[in-house]
C-alpha cells in the first residue's frame, strides 16, 4: 500500500531542520570562535608572565651581584683604613723618636740612615707600581746623605718626606701607563692600584688582564666576580 506524502508538511519540516541546523551551527561556530579567543588570550597571558619572570629573574641576578660588589668593596674599604692606621702609627713613631732625638741632642745622621734603610727595603717588597720614581726618589735622598756641604736636619727632613709619599700610597688610588704587558712581557698596559690592597693590569686593548699576587711576586689571572649564593 502507497502512502502518499503530503508535499506541504515535508516542506515545512525540512525547513524546519534546516533552520534547526543553521542555528546549532552558529552556536558550534560561537563556540569555537570562543575557545579559540580563549586560548589565545591564555597564550598571550602566560607569555607576558613568562617575560615578566625573566625580567625578575634578570633584576634579582643583578641586585645579587651588585649586593656581593659592595661587600668586595667594604672589604678593600676596610683594608684600606687598616693600612691608613697602620701608616699613622708609624708616622707616629718615627714623629716621637724624632722628638727624643731633639729632646737629646743625638746625632740624626745614623736614624736617617736607618730610615732610608728600611724605605728601600719597603720599596723592593711592595707592589711594583710606580717604581721609576719611587726608586729616584730614594736615590736622591742617598745622594743627599752622601753629601757633606748638607746638613743632618736637611737630609732627615727629605727622608721623612719620602716616607710619608710612600704612606699616602696605602690609603689613595692611581693608574699609570706601562711597557710592560700583563703577561710580564713587553707590551702597553695600565695599572691599577688600589691602595696596597690589590694592584691590577689591563691590556692596551682590553683583552687581557691581571692582578698582581704578592705572595707569588708576579702576575696572576684576575679574580672573577661571581654572585653570591642565596
Amino acid at each position: 500500500m502507497v502512502r502518499k506524502i503530503n508535499l506541504s508538511c515535508f516542506s515545512a519540516g525540512l525547513l524546519a531542520l534546516l533552520v534547526a541546523g543553521s542555528a546549532f551551527a552558529d552556536e558550534v561556530g560561537d563556540a569555537l570562535d570562543a575557545s579559540l579567543a580563549a586560548q589565545r588570550a591564555a597564550r598571550e597571558s602566560q607569555q607576558r608572565i613568562d617575560k615578566l619572570d625573566a625580567e625578575t629573574r634578570a633584576l634579582r641576578d643583578k641586585r645579587r651581584a651588585a649586593e656581593w660588589h659592595a661587600l668586595q668593596l667594604a672589604a678593600y674599604a676596610e683594608q684600606l683604613e687598616q693600612e691608613a692606621v697602620a701608616a699613622e702609627q708609624q708616622r707616629a713613631g718615627l714623629e716621637a723618636e724624632l722628638a727624643r732625638v731633639a729632646a737629646t741632642g743625638t746625632d740624626l745622621l745614623p736614624l736617617t740612615q736607618r730610615m732610608l734603610a728600611e724605605l728601600e727595603a719597603h720599596v723592593a717588597g711592595d707592589l711594583p707600581f710606580l717604581q721609576e720614581i719611587r726608586r729616584r726618589r730614594i736615590d736622591e735622598a742617598k745622594a743627599l746623605l752622601g753629601d757633606p756641604q748638607r746638613g743632618q736636619a736637611e737630609k732627615f727632613r727629605r727622608v721623612l718626606e719620602a716616607w710619608r709619599s710612600e704612606v699616602e700610597y696605602g690609603y689613595t688610588m692611581g693608574a699609570e701607563d706601562a711597557t710592560t704587558g700583563c703577561d710580564g712581557r713587553p707590551g702597553a698596559a695600565t695599572l691599577v692600584r688600589v691602595g696596597r690592597v690589590g694592584l691590577y693590569c689591563l691590556a692596551a686593548d682590553a683583552r687581557a688582564g691581571a692582578r698582581w699576587d704578592s705572595a707569588a711576586k708576579r702576575w696572576a689571572p684576575p679574580l672573577a666576580l661571581t654572585i653570591a649564593p642565596r
